[in-house]
C-alpha cells in the first residue's frame, strides 16, 4: 500500500486546503495576457478547493505616476498582496517577497524575472517548493539580446534547477527552455477565458481584422496597418480595428502612420474599452489579427477563436502551434510585406466564400484552451511536487495527512474491504529503518504517518514545513473508533495474554458501537502463524490492531495480513498497555507540550534512556544530514 495514492487537494471537512501563492510582477489593475492568466488560474483553483492567492508589485508599469496600490485587497474573490519595489520595470527588485512565503505549501512563479531568480537563490532559506511558468521568458524584444542570451545560459539555467517543476506555456517556450532545463518540464499551454467573448464575432462575413492587446513594441501593430493599406491597394475592402492600451509610447506613432498611409477611413484605434465594449467591437469583425514578433503563447488568438474570429497572424512558433491545433486560420511572413498581403488577400477571399464553416470551426477549436481543463492539468502536476503529498525522511515516505482525512480513508477501505496497512513513524521508527534495510523495505507497503515532534523537526529542516497534524497512534486509533462513520468488526492481536484480555474488555466498554470479534496474545511462534491467520479469517474483522512494537508488528502485518484476509491492519505499539491500565499516559498538559517522551523516560528510565536520549540525538543528526 503506497501512500502516494492520496491527494488531499480539496477542502473537505477538517482538511486544510493546499495553499498556493502565485507570484507575478504585474496584476490587476494592470491589463495583459500574463495578468489575465494568473487571475483565471487562481480563480479556477479556488473553485477546486485550493487556497490560491496572488503576490505582486504595488504599481502598474507604463502608467502615469500614482500612489502605491493597496498592500492587500480582494479582487474577484482572490486575495492579493502587493510589494514595494525598486529599480527598472525590466527587472524590478522586491526582496520583501520572502516575508509572505511562510504560510504557503507551494509557490508558483510566473515569468522569468527577479522573482524567479531571487526565490531560487533563497530557496535554501525559505524551503518552499517552487514551480515556474515561463510565459515567454524575456525574449519579447531584441533589446539587449546578447546580454539576455548570456543571462539565460548562466543565471537562468542555475535558477531553473532550483524549481521542482517548470511549465512551458507554449511549444516555442518548451523548445527554448528545454535547452537549459532538459528534465522536469511540462508543456501546459495557457488557459483562456473562452466565455468572455464567446460567439461575439460578426454573424455574417465582414472583411474586418481585429487586433486586441497592448500596443507594445513586439506586437508590431504597425505591420497590421501596412497590411491593410496593401490589401486595399489590391482591391480588398479590408478594415482594421486596433483595440487595447498604449504601451512603449506607440499610440502616437500608430496614429501618424495611419495618416501617412492615408487609411484613416479603414483603421480605427480604440483605447480604454471595457470587456463589454470590446465584445461590441468584435461584432463588426471576422478575423483576429496579430503581427507580433514574439509571444510566449498567443492568448488573443484563442480569445478570437472563442468569439468566432478566424486568425490571421505572424508565422512565429506559438501562433503556428495555435493555428495548427485549431485547424483554422492563416499565418503570414510579415518580413515580406508583398507576399504577406498576397497570401492574406487569397485567404480572406476563401473565408468570404464559406464564412459559416470557418466561423463554426473557430468556435469549436477554442474549447481546447478552456480554463477548467487547463487548471486541472496544473493541479495534477502540483500533486507530484515533493513534500506536498509525501515527504521522504531518512528513506521513509511519510504521508502528509490530517486526522480527518486519514479517518475517511480508513473508513472507505474498511467498508470497501480495500487493503491498507497503517504505520505510525516516530524518531525511533526512522532510526530502526536506517539501520535495517529490510524494515525500510517493509514500510514501503504501508501508509506511514507522522508521530511526534521529531518528525516535525525533520520535516521543517528538509521541506520547510511541519506536518499538518501530529498523528500518534495512541491518540489517533481511539479517535477513529469514536468518530468512524462505519460500524467496524475489530480483532486485537499482541501483548501479553492478560494485557490483551483486559484491553479487549475495555474496548467493548469504550466503543460499544463496534463488534469486537476476537483477540489473541502476541506470544506465538512461526509454527502458529497459519492457524492464527485462519482464526482471524474466520472472525472476518474489518480492522486488525497489532501491538507487537516495531519493527515486529509491521513485519508481521506485511507477511501475514493478506493471508488473514484483513482489509485494514494497524501497528499500534503500546496501545493495549494503555487500554488495559498496565501503562499510564502522561497528563494532558504534558502531552499538550509534546513532552510525553520525557514523561515515559521519567517513568521507565532503565528501559527508555537509550531510545530517547541516545536515539533522539542520532535521529536529529540524521535529520540534519537529510536536508535538501
Amino acid at each position: 500500500m503506497n501512500s502516494r495514492t492520496w491527494s488531499p487537494r480539496s477542502s473537505g471537512a477538517g482538511v486544510r486546503p493546499l495553499r498556493v501563492l502565485h507570484v507575478v510582477r504585474q496584476y490587476a489593475p494592470a491589463v495583459g495576457g500574463l495578468e489575465n492568466f494568473v487571475a483565471c488560474l487562481a480563480a479556477e483553483q479556488r473553485n477546486a478547493g485550493l487556497d490560491a492567492q496572488v503576490l505582486t508589485l504595488d504599481s502598474v508599469f507604463h502608467a502615469p505616476p500614482a500612489p502605491p496600490l493597496p498592500a492587500q485587497e480582494r479582487l474577484d474573490g482572490i486575495p492579493v498582496r502587493r510589494l514595494a519595489w525598486r529599480g527598472s520595470h525590466r527587472y524590478p527588485l522586491a526582496p520583501g517577497v520572502l516575508k509572505h512565503l511562510r504560510e504557503f505549501d507551494l509557490v508558483h512563479v510566473h515569468g522569468v524575472d527577479f522573482f524567479a531568480d531571487f526565490l531560487a537563490i533563497t530557496q535554501f532559506f525559505h524551503r518552499r517548493p517552487l514551480l515556474l511558468s515561463t510565459h515567454g521568458g524575456f525574449f519579447h524584444t531584441a533589446y539587449a539580446s546578447r546580454l539576455k542570451r548570456l543571462f539565460f545560459h548562466t543565471v537562468t539555467r542555475w535558477s531553473l534547477h532550483r524549481y521542482a517543476h517548470v511549465f512551458a506555456c507554449s511549444e516555442g517556450d518548451f523548445d527554448t527552455f528545454q535547452v537549459i532545463r532538459p528534465n522536469g518540464m511540462t508543456l501546459i499551454e495557457n488557459g483562456v477565458d473562452t466565455e468572455k467573448f464567446r460567439g461575439a464575432a460578426a454573424a455574417g462575413f465582414q472583411p474586418v481584422l481585429a487586433f486586441v492587446g497592448r500596443f507594445s513594441n513586439n506586437k508590431r501593430v504597425d505591420r497590421l496597418v501596412r497590411l491593410v493599406a496593401d490589401l486595399r491597394a489590391r482591391g480588398c475592402a479590408a478594415r482594421l480595428l486596433v483595440i487595447g492600451r498604449d504601451w512603449d509610447g506607440n499610440l502616437t506613432r500608430l496614429e501618424d502612420l495611419v495618416r501617412s498611409l492615408g487609411v484613416q477611413e479603414a483603421v480605427e484605434i480604440h483605447t480604454g474599452l471595457s470587456d463589454p465594449q470590446i465584445r461590441t467591437q468584435l461584432g463588426r469583425a471576422s478575423f483576429v489579427a496579430s503581427a507580433s514578433e514574439y509571444e510566449g503563447f498567443g492568448m488573443t488568438l484563442v480569445e478570437g477563436l472563442s468569439a468566432g474570429l478566424i486568425p490571421l497572424a505572424s508565422d512565429i512558433r506559438s501562433f503556428k502551434g495555435i493555428v495548427e491545433r485549431a485547424g483554422v486560420g492563416q499565418t503570414l511572413d510579415f518580413t515580406q510585406p508583398e507576399v504577406a498581403a498576397s497570401v492574406a488577400h487569397q485567404f480572406i477571399d476563401r473565408v468570404a466564400a464559406d464564412h459559416p464553416r470557418f466561423r463554426h470551426a473557430a468556435l469549436q477549436a477554442a474549447s481546447h484552451w478552456s480554463w477548467p481543463a487547463t487548471a486541472e492539468r496544473f493541479m495534477v502536476q502540483y500533486d507530484q511536487v515533493p513534500g506536498h503529498q509525501v515527504r521522504r525522511l531518512q528513506g521513509v515516505d511519510i504521508a502528509v495527512m490530517t486526522g480527518e482525512l486519514l479517518m475517511r480513508e480508513l473508513d472507505e477501505c474498511a467498508t470497501r474491504r480495500r487493503s491498507v496497512y497503517l504505520a505510525f513513524a516516530n524518531a525511533h521508527t526512522l532510526n530502526q529503518a536506517r539501520r535495517q534495510l529490510s524494515y525500510q523495505n517493509t514500510l514501503r507497503h504501508f501508509l506511514v504517518v507522522n508521530d511526534g515532534v521529531g518528525m516535525d523537526i525533520a520535516s521543517r529542516w528538509r521541506y520547510g514545513h511541519t506536518f499538518p497534524e501530529n498523528l500518534n497512534g495512541t491518540d489517533f486509533v481511539p479517535r477513529w473508533l469514536r468518530e468512524s462513520r462505519s460500524r467496524l468488526r475489530v480483532f486485537l492481536l499482541g501483548a501479553r495474554p492478560e494485557v490483551v484480555d483486559a484491553a479487549h474488555a475495555r474496548c467493548r466498554e469504550l466503543f460499544p458501537r463496534h463488534d469486537w470479534v476476537g483477540h489473541a496474545h502476541g506470544y506465538f511462534g512461526p509454527e502458529d502463524e497459519a492457524a492464527l491467520c485462519e482464526r482471524i479469517r474466520q472472525a472476518a474483522p474489518d480492522v486488525l490492531l497489532v501491538a507487537m512494537g516495531n519493527p515486529l508488528q509491521e513485519h508481521w502485518i506485511a507477511r501475514c495480513a493478506p493471508a488473514a484476509g484483513v482489509p485494514v491492519a494497524i501497528g499500534v505499539g503500546a496501545l493495549f498497555d494503555f487500554w488495559s491500565g498496565t501503562a499510564k499516559r502522561a497528563p494532558d498538559w504534558v502531552r499538550a507540550m509534546k513532552l510525553e517522551w520525557l514523561y515515559r523516560l521519567w517513568r521507565e528510565p532503565r528501559r527508555m534512556w537509550r531510545r530517547y536520549l541516545l536515539g533522539n540525538m542520532l535521529f536529529l543528526r540524521a535529520a540534519w544530514g537529510d536536508r535538501q
